[in-house]
């Protein structure tokens, strides 16, 4: 996923591993001298997008989500499922999240709770491929 924050007149945009719950939120880790957590920590309004499936010759069409919500530094404490369904999608060993609450590891979590979210799929919906949730925070 690509995250882009702001401080000030500063823009930045990164890549970052997430996890996704059944609620829409999206996770990931970081450091706090990393410039987009030093901008979330400013300013907690973010964008992000997701690439699903880029356009090619044998496979003609995109699938791509756009997201806009509020992240959070939620530190090295985390919901037991968060931090389990983070480490299976990702592979890690499982002193991995242990590391992190010792401080073993210095990456913290850091959440994102959208807002709205816009998905753009010509493959599934070819006469109207935007389709846009708002949500309610």
């Amino acid at each position: 996923m690509q995250l882009a924050t702001t401080s000030g007149d500063q823009l930045w945009a990164c890549n970052i591993h997430y996890y996704s719950d059944e609620e829409l939120n999206f996770y990931w880790i970081s450091t706090l001298s990393r410039e987009h957590s030093r901008h979330i920590a400013k300013n907690p309004q973010v964008a992000a997008s997701i690439l699903v499936h880029e356009n090619t010759l044998e496979e003609p069409y995109v699938i791509g989500i756009s997201i806009a919500g509020t992240a959070e530094h939620i530190g090295e404490n985390i919901d037991e499922k968060i931090g389990a369904g983070y480490v299976q999608k990702h592979g890690k060993d499982p002193n991995f999240l242990s590391d992190i609450a010792s401080g073993k590891n210095l990456h913290e979590f850091y959440s994102l709770k959208p807002s709205r979210i816009v998905l753009f799929d010509n493959k599934n919906f070819p006469d109207n491929p935007r389709k846009e949730l708002d949500l309610i925070l």
